[in-house]
């Protein structure tokens, strides 16, 4: 077997005359694969790698931090607390200590609790623990709806692509379809007609609400994937490792999952780190107008809902909330626009 094929540089031509060189001596490069070629790419990018780890970090504090915090803290995030409301309804500001008396002036000793970020509105609930399971319930939200809708959208695009006629016709009039519904209308509809009942749809694990959103954005959102995806299988279905494997008897489908939706992988990360973000945003926003995730169940947008009928008494409710949003989206971008550069093979040096 030759230095090629065992992916080895060969050794350099000793001239006549010259010493015999040693076999330590031998330079020998091991020849990367595509997958350590855009790691040793990516791994440069300490911006992207940040936001990776700052991604990571969210998700440990909001799932794992947010119960170890409301078992530390003695309280959840659901209870309400009448100290924690001062005259005028105004609630109490950062490291305040409240009473958990049931009502003010009651008989007996009541230990305090302490609110690291405050009270969250006038209703006396604990703005640190709320913001933790609100990110569960936001990242919830995004991930979902970017795993099923980048799922649907790659599978929509290469059949349109790769088998063309009259079902590409039809596969690219409902994506531009999609394209051009009026999203923000039918979701102010759907909620005024069927929000209570679809909002009650929990699937056993998930808060109210969650499975409505996720559902909403998926449907929403499969275009974009879909249209990456047909673009790239257009450029494809014409290789000659299709060709090959079209004349060995393989079957579309087949040839699909085997040879071309492997190529898709690197697109469809990039386009996922990226739609999480902007599904951190949407629920953000419809849940700020009323109509995403309701009260009682928390959300990062829930709680900007509330905030800024305070934010002249007490600012800070505006800022943890919208804080998370833009660290979270932030980090996705950036995650996103590192792993754009990592597979680039024009990058690849």
């Amino acid at each position: 077997m030759s230095y090629q094929q065992q992916g080895v540089v060969e050794p350099p031509v000793v001239a006549p005359g010259a010493p015999p060189a040693l076999e330590d001596d031998i330079l020998q490069i091991e020849a990367l694969s595509y997958w350590q070629s855009v790691w040793r790419v990516f791994k440069r990018d300490k911006v992207a790698i940040g936001g990776g780890v700052t991604i990571v970090l969210l998700i440990l504090a909001c799932f794992i931090g947010g119960p170890a915090f409301a078992h530390a803290l003695g309280h959840g995030p659901d209870e309400l607390f009448n100290d924690a409301v001062n005259i005028g309804g105004i609630p109490v500001g950062p490291w305040s200590h409240v009473s958990t008396a049931p009502y003010p002036g009651a008989p007996g000793h009541f230990k305090s609790v302490l609110f690291p970020l405050g009270a969250d509105s006038g209703v006396g609930r604990d703005e640190f623990l709320r913001l933790l399971y609100g990110g569960q319930t936001s990242l919830e939200i995004a991930i979902f709806a970017t795993l099923i809708s980048v799922t649907f959208g790659l599978l929509m695009g290469a059949t349109a692509g790769y088998f063309g006629g009259p079902i590409d016709m039809i596969i690219s009039r409902l994506t531009e379809l999609i394209m051009a519904f009026p999203v923000l209308l039918f979701i102010i509809a759907l909620s005024a007609v069927a929000g209570p009942q679809l909002n009650a749809i929990t699937l056993g694990f998930l808060p109210n609400g969650v499975f409505t959103l996720t559902v909403v954005l998926s449907v929403f959102g499969w275009f974009y994937p879909a249209r990456i995806a047909r673009a790239q299988v257009l450029s494809l279905r014409e290789k000659e490792f299709v060709e090959a494997a079209r004349m060995v008897g393989a079957s579309d489908w087949r040839i699909i999952r085997s040879h071309l939706l492997p190529h898709l992988v690197a697109p469809m990360i990039v386009i996922s780190t990226l739609a999480v973000g902007g599904n951190v945003l949407a629920e953000a926003g419809l849940s700020f107008l009323g109509i995403g995730i309701q009260d009682p169940i928390s959300s990062w947008g829930t709680l900007l809902e509330e905030a800024p009928q305070y934010y002249l008494q007490d600012p800070w409710l505006v800022l943890w909330p919208g804080l998370m949003i833009l660290i979270t989206t932030m980090s996705f971008n950036l995650l996103g626009d590192g792993l754009r550069d990592a597979f680039d093979p024009r990058t690849a040096n």
